[in-house]
């Protein structure tokens, strides 16, 4: 009997390791679904050219989308627009209690449900000035590129896929998240409580196909004492100093060299303490933002930057803790994620893109890494990839940019994506 349990608890053990690591398995197909031939089917075309069609109306309401604020969190009204829009055309528009907002186009039987995602949200606050200029092929304005385009570009997907009568054996869904820039929070809702054969995140610029996931850890690291005021606070213990002893200590924690085949970064980004000049402040704090995609060395990191913390505060005489804002697990090395690069949803999307005329130039065509609601889905070994919205950057930013005409071929791409990963019907 104890025999039969550590062998139950060593398969328990090296089924969670390989879906932390995201490995399909030694047996995950390869070839390619996609062919110039399926692209000619009468369906496709008719779907390609609806696109072709109504380029400049999936432009004009990009740009009222992005004119509506969509802060993480607040999303409703951009949601409430794809609600509107979708039902409109006929379909069933879902929505969960977090705020997520999907659409099944339904298959005609025995093919995989293959989910497209584009999140609602963007970094930007309530306030910020969301005027789109547009300068020839070029747009500027923030969330324009990250990631309202994608939002704009399954609508117009749901309405070349009705228009053109498009059928496959596998269900489609289009699904709209809220929270990504969270943490991915509205996708890892919606897996928690739905199903997917196949995961493609719309979201990124287009070219490098990405099938990995990047691990992401953001901390609030706090540091509390009592307090004093200046004058009383010669030798008392300080929160302040202990920050910034944690800080500068925490810079010297070694990582791979830049040219390692798998590196990591950390960073401080936010400091706050205090509310006066003049007293010692009972509590200090700072943000790290710990990022890789080797589960192994984010642990090891992890733990080195709290012990140092901890280290930090023993030494200043005051108390620590930890608070965690977001906990996105790490994909797995490219080592360990070979069978995923050579999966046939990985070698799909590139052909498709490729039939597109899109050049990866010198640059790899899928890389073993990503920050999209795809992670969600590597990680619980689900077949996933992110591929590009369109072409742009800045994002991020209030300079945020994006290339018009290549939102179609963004749209377009995910046409000939579903048709082949959801097996086109045309019986």
């Amino acid at each position: 009997e104890g025999s039969v349990r550590r062998r139950v608890r060593l398969l328990v053990l090296l089924t969670a390791a390989g879906s932390a690591a995201g490995v399909v398995g030694a047996q995950a197909p390869t070839t390619s679904h996609f062919s110039a031939r399926l692209a000619g089917r009468p369906s496709v075309r008719a779907a390609l050219a609806h696109v072709d069609a109504h380029f400049a109306q999936q432009v004009d309401e990009w740009f009222r989308l992005t004119a509506i604020p969509a802060p993480s969190g607040a999303e409703a009204a951009r949601a409430q627009h794809v609600r509107t829009e979708l039902e409109a055309l006929g379909l069933r528009a879902e929505r969960d209690s977090l705020g997520n907002v999907w659409t099944v186009l339904r298959g005609t039987g025995g093919g995989p449900r293959t989910v497209f995602a584009a999140h609602l949200d963007t970094v930007h606050p309530e306030g910020t000035d969301l005027t789109v200029r547009r300068a020839g092929d070029t747009v500027r304005a923030p969330g324009v590129f990250d990631n309202t385009a994608s939002v704009a570009n399954l609508l117009a997907v749901a309405r070349a896929w009705r228009a053109a009568g498009v059928r496959t054996r596998g269900d489609v869904v289009l699904l709209w998240t809220v929270q990504e820039e969270l943490g991915l929070r509205g996708m890892a809702y919606w897996v928690a409580h739905d199903t997917a054969d196949l995961v493609v995140a719309v979201d990124g610029e287009l070219g490098p196909v990405r099938y990995g996931a990047l691990g992401i850890y953001w901390s609030r690291m706090v540091f509390s004492g009592a307090g004093s005021h200046t004058n009383t606070s010669r030798g008392k213990p300080h929160p302040a100093r202990a920050l910034a002893r944690c800080i500068l200590d925490l810079y010297r924690i070694p990582l791979p060299p830049p040219d390692a085949p798998v590196g990591a970064v950390y960073n401080v980004g936010m400091l706050r303490g205090g509310h006066v000049v003049n007293a010692i402040p009972e509590e200090a704090s700072f943000t790290v933002d710990l990022r890789t995609v080797d589960p192994v060395l984010l642990e090891r990191l992890d733990s080195s930057i709290v012990a140092t913390c901890a280290t930090a505060a023993a030494a200043e005489s005051v108390s620590f803790r930890r608070e965690w804002g977001q906990r996105n697990a790490a994909g797995g090395t490219p080592e360990q994620l070979a069978d995923r690069r050579g999966h046939y949803l990985v070698t799909t999307a590139i052909d498709v893109l490729k039939h597109l005329g899109w050049s990866f130039g010198v640059g790899p065509e899928a890389v073993a890494t990503g920050s999209t609601d795809a992670n969600v889905a590597v990680v619980r070994g689900i077949p996933a990839i992110s591929i590009g919205r369109a072409s742009g950057g800045d994002q991020h930013t209030l300079r945020e940019w994006a290339d018009v005409p290549s939102a179609r071929t963004g749209t377009r791409q995910v046409i000939l994506l579903a048709v082949a990963l959801a097996e086109l019907d045309e019986r």
